[in-house]
């Protein structure tokens, strides 16, 4: 079953908060060139499922919706959904799909309590270190502005924003 793992925990600190935010300005460049440089395809990790898609963006979604509300970055989060309206709406239809197929009639409760779980956790880590979320929001939001239309999933898949690691793309140790 497709899910996440946020990484909820943060240090404070100017040299945590630095080095994070080199690491974010790092993936997002790296999530960039991968959507620009070389179309269609994925990071070289990982390449998410449509699941997966879906999944990760309601969560990117959620995280800057969370973005918009704590951090005063509502302009930020509206050109957002206007530069990627059909990807949302695609990947909302996808959403929509997975949880009917995995909960049947239960799907709108299952989805609803998803995308709740998701605005929470968000909402808990602003809450954890506002200065943070807020400044790796603003550089999600400015990698976004240079994403072309249509490459919503693989700058996700790319960047891994919020330090969102969809199942798919986990590494596991081999046991002996």
């Amino acid at each position: 079953m497709a899910h996440f793992l946020l990484s909820g925990s943060r240090r404070r600190g100017s040299v945590t908060l630095r080095a994070r935010l080199v690491a974010v300005a790092g993936l997002a460049a790296l999530g960039l060139a991968t959507v620009v440089g070389t179309p269609g395809q994925a990071a070289a990790n990982c390449t998410l499922s449509k699941d997966d898609a879906a999944l990760s963006v309601r969560t990117l979604q959620s995280h800057l919706m969370v973005a918009a509300l704590s951090c005063g970055q509502s302009a930020q989060y509206n050109q957002f959904v206007g530069n990627f309206q059909k990807d949302l709406t695609t990947q909302g239809k996808s959403l929509t799909s997975y949880f009917s197929r995995q909960y049947g009639g239960a799907a709108k409760r299952e989805m609803n309590a998803y995308v709740t779980r998701m605005a929470n956790q968000a909402s808990q880590r602003s809450m954890t270190d506002r200065q943070a979320y807020c400044t790796e929001s603003r550089a999600v939001f400015e990698a976004l502005g240079q994403v072309p239309d249509g490459k919503l999933v693989e700058f996700v898949s790319a960047s891994l924003p919020f330090a969102m690691q969809p199942a798919s793309c986990q590494t596991h140790t081999a046991r002996k």
